[in-house]
């Protein structure tokens, strides 16, 4: 299966968010952990908000 890398980055950070349910992360702090875009991660984590996650 081949993903875009929006979704790629969406997986990741809902995946990280799953790991610890009672932790609150910055965009900034998984993007750094993932080693991804600050700014695109941003996009990212804007859909899902926008998504209902």
């Amino acid at each position: 299966m081949r993903l875009t890398m929006f979704t790629d980055f969406g997986l990741r950070v809902l995946m990280r968010l799953a790991g610890e349910p009672d932790r609150l992360f910055t965009s900034e702090q998984i993007a750094d952990e993932f080693a991804l875009s600050r700014h695109h991660l941003q996009k990212v984590v804007r859909a899902l908000a926008d998504g209902g996650f």
